[in-house]
């Protein structure tokens, strides 16, 4: 039994620095830099999958008008396309709640809420979505995960074999998105929030839309946070509302400069 246990800490160790060497110099478009990155797409959509799966069990409905669903998924692919970020399949949907709130999920898991929804136009949803599409492409979520769960993350997925389709696995994926879902819903940092402000007016652009539109959208938030009182993602304390606006309106600005030359 020693000598079985002495093995398979020894194959562990094994894989986990052959796979952290791996990802060492993993570059990330929407950064534009290398990044230490110990999760794979595959292992990160599989984290988002899960914690999908447990949003529509026991947190939210989706609305139930396949047309409104069709339309938001159809924005939401526009941004998808326009994204620094091609490697996953992204998915989008319409939560059937009066707040007004959207989020995004480790793996293109994006959602808005149908109060949120009701209250702006096209544009409006594209903004929401490229600023949660942003999210996805920088790795925002994946960061959180590897600085919070570090090296029992790594030792999870370690004994699981690698994304392996082993049920262990699944059963360690679970755990562990029950844990990225609660440190999701502390918000992201004030960094993270200005870099994926930027992006989004970038994929904006890029998807033929009005970048102005994140103004407004921000605007409109900054005055009404909806009946439930919960503050929508983008209304976190770090940075202050109006940086975030003058930020966007200077990245707004520079992109029309550059068109200009």
């Amino acid at each position: 039994m020693i000598r079985n246990s002495m093995k398979l800490v020894v194959a562990i160790c094994c894989q986990l620095v052959f796979f952290t060497i791996g990802c060492a110099t993993v570059y990330n478009p929407a950064t534009e830099r290398k990044e230490l990155i110990f999760i794979d797409s595959a292992q990160e959509v599989q984290i988002g999958r899960s914690m999908a799966e447990n949003v529509i069990k026991r947190e939210h409905k989706p609305y139930r008008d396949a047309s409104v669903q069709l339309f938001a998924n159809k924005v939401g692919q526009r941004i998808a396309r326009a994204s620094d970020r091609t490697d996953i399949v992204y998915h989008f949907m319409v939560l059937d709640d009066p707040d007004l709130n959207a989020f995004a999920l480790p793996g293109g898991y994006v959602y808005i809420y149908k109060g949120l929804l009701d209250k702006i136009d096209e544009p409006g949803l594209a903004a929401i979505f490229a600023h949660e599409v942003a999210h996805v492409a920088a790795k925002h979520s994946v960061k959180n995960m590897q600085s919070a769960l570090g090296y029992n993350l790594l030792v999870a997925i370690a004994l699981a074999g690698f994304g392996s389709k082993d049920p262990a696995f699944a059963q360690d994926i679970s755990g562990v998105s029950g844990t990225v879902y609660n440190l999701l819903s502390l918000g992201y940092s004030r960094e993270d929030e200005l870099f994926a402000d930027k992006l989004a007016v970038k994929y904006l652009h890029r998807a033929g839309y009005e970048p102005l539109a994140i103004v407004r959208v921000l605007e409109l938030l900054n005055k009404d946070k909806g009946p439930g009182g919960r503050v929508f993602e983008v209304l976190s304390t770090h940075p202050r509302m109006q940086e975030r606006i003058r930020r966007v309106k200077e990245e707004i600005e520079g992109f029309r400069e550059a068109g200009t030359r």
